[in-house]
This record gives C-alpha cells, structure tokens and sequence, in this order.
C-alpha cells in the first residue's frame, strides 16, 4: 500500500493527479527536505529533513510580516543571550526576527504584536538554543505610542 493512495481519499489532493505526487514526492527527497521511511505493513511514512524543518520555518516566518489581522491588546518579545560559541544561530535568529517585522528594542531584545509562539518555539528547538531565548508575553510596555504607530496599529 503506497501513502499516496490515501492521500486521494481527501478531496483538497483530487486536483493532482497520483504521478504529479510522486513525481512531487521525489524532488522533494531529490533536494534533500523529506526523508522517506518504509513501514512494516508496506506503507511509505515521508517526514521532513532537517533542512525541510528549516525551509517551512523560513516560510512561517516570512508570512509573520504579513500577518495583518485585529491586534490583542498584547505585545510578544523575545529576548536572548546566546554565547559566541553559538554565533551562527544567534545570527539565523537576528535574521528571522527582523524578516518578521519585529521591531529590535535592543540588541537581543525584539518586539512584535501578533501572535507568533509557537514560530518561535520552533525555531529555538530547531536550532537547540532552548536555554539562550525567552519568550514574554506583555500587556504594557514603555514608549507603546511609538510602537503602535510603527506596527499601523489602532
């Protein structure tokens, strides 16, 4: 039995065809972003790579800056102190953050006022920084005029 099969037993795939699928299927393992792994029972499980984690949690948070919808009331910041040893993802990190639309209140300091958790969660798990990077939410912060008039919020 091939996963593929079951895949058309939900209407949303019934626009691709079986071989558009697994022609999909395999360049995505071609690039290195699934990897495929074979069950007892014959059927075929694909999970994403490392490197597919990384490319939908760019993705996510791409989209994050496009994320125009009623604000909370509330602003998320995440602040971190990641050691030298570490420059790369503290960088990745920086990058993702300001592709966001977060606002840098401070060197490690970023502020942004959507939801945006569980990207976050994802990433420092992803790029095992769990221990450098805190997550707050707030419901006051200083200067909130010119953060509100930054992020066009009414």
């Amino acid at each position: 039995m091939f996963l593929i099969d079951d895949l058309f037993l939900n209407s949303n795939w019934k626009n691709f065809s079986k071989e558009d699928m697994q022609k999909g299927f395999k360049n995505l393992k071609k690039l290195k972003l699934i990897v495929q792994n074979e069950k007892n029972d014959g059927s075929i499980n694909f999970l994403l790579s490392e490197k597919g984690k990384l490319r939908a949690l760019n993705s996510k948070f791409k989209l994050l800056n496009y994320r125009k919808k009623s604000w909370d009331k509330k602003w998320r910041m995440v602040a971190f102190d990641i050691p030298n040893t570490q420059r790369k993802e503290r960088r990745a990190l920086q990058y993702r953050l300001k592709t966001a639309g977060f606002h840098e209140l401070q060197k490690s300091m970023f502020i942004y006022p959507y939801d945006c958790e569980q990207e976050i969660r994802d990433f420092v798990k992803l790029f095992k920084i769990e221990k450098y990077v805190c997550f707050g939410l707030l419901d006051f912060i200083d200067g909130r005029d010119y953060l509100m008039e930054l992020f066009e919020l009414d």
